[in-house]
């Protein structure tokens, strides 16, 4: 017999038939505030399972199926969620009770319209996982591996990818309002269509990037990122003069026409002494 309690409480939730967890019936079920620190989970049944405020810490779900379920508010301090389906999940705010690296694992997951705004998810890695739509509103990526990831469509306004690899990483119509990227590498990835608003790009890596109808606003510090030179540039992208002003004259003039700008309006820019950062 498997029982399943509350780390807050002690108070047993479930009780189910057999040894191993992984393959009990979990689909749909209530383990609100479960205590599954270190459990086996790998390749679980946890279909719409309601897992909020639970205690997942160093447990494992590797190919686990989480599809429509709920994980907000739950702490999955170096979990193992590499290769689940956790399409249309909702992981809000998780982590959040813990400071530090979390280093949980989505590599190779599949968190298509997922939902993760407000996490801690610090030194986490989604290496080649999906997240097609996926919202990281405001979350704390901060030396996050998103290696090859697809994050099309996905939206990470305000988010903290300080010192993230996205290296290789689609980024395709993605919303970065307001996201702090320094020291970010963005290698090979690609921007098209992706907005950049009031982003933070100093000593982020931008070589091999790809630039087509990407928007760049309010970003003065797009001269201190490196690799400018080095951008895959597509069709005309959208940049507004407070962008290239600061660094005006660390920009060359085949970006700045790939930015949409006359050459009437580059000598301008130029012509304008040069203020300080």
């Amino acid at each position: 017999m498997l029982t399943v309690r509350r780390w807050d409480s002690g108070a047993t939730i479930l009780e189910l038939p057999g040894d191993a967890l992984a393959s009990a019936p979990l689909a749909r079920e209530v383990l609100l505030y479960a205590d599954l620190r270190g459990a086996d989970l790998r390749g679980a049944d946890l279909r719409g399972t309601d897992l909020c405020q639970a205690d997942l810490r160093g447990a494992s779900l590797a190919g686990a199926t989480l599809i429509g379920a709920d994980v907000t508010l739950a702490d999955l301090e170096a979990t193992d969620l590499s290769r689940t389906s956790l399409g249309d999940a909702r992981l809000q705010a998780i982590n959040i009770r813990r400071p530090g690296a979390m280093r949980t694992t989505f590599a190779g997951a599949d968190l298509t319209r997922a939902t993760l705004k407000h996490s801690n998810l610090s030194a986490s890695s989604f290496a080649d996982a999906i997240l097609k739509r996926a919202d990281l509103t405001r979350c704390d990526l901060r030396g996050a591996d998103f290696t090859g990831a697809d994050l099309s469509d996905a939206t990470l306004a305000f988010a903290n990818l300080a010192g993230a690899s996205l290296r290789g990483a689609s980024l395709v119509g993605a919303t970065l309002t307001g996201a702090a990227l320094e020291g970010a590498d963005l290698r090979d990835a690609d921007l098209s269509l992706a907005t950049l608003n009031g982003v933070r790009l100093a000593g982020a890596q931008l070589a091999g990037s790809v630039w087509s109808r990407t928007a760049l606003v309010r970003a003065p510090d797009l001269h201190r990122a490196h690799g400018l030179d080095q951008l895959v540039l597509g069709e005309p992208c959208g940049v507004d003069v407070a962008s290239v002003r600061t660094g005006i004259h660390d920009l060359s003039d085949e970006l700045l026409d790939a930015f949409g700008f006359e050459p009437a309006e580059i000598r301008a820019l130029r012509a304008v002494p040069a203020r300080a950062d």
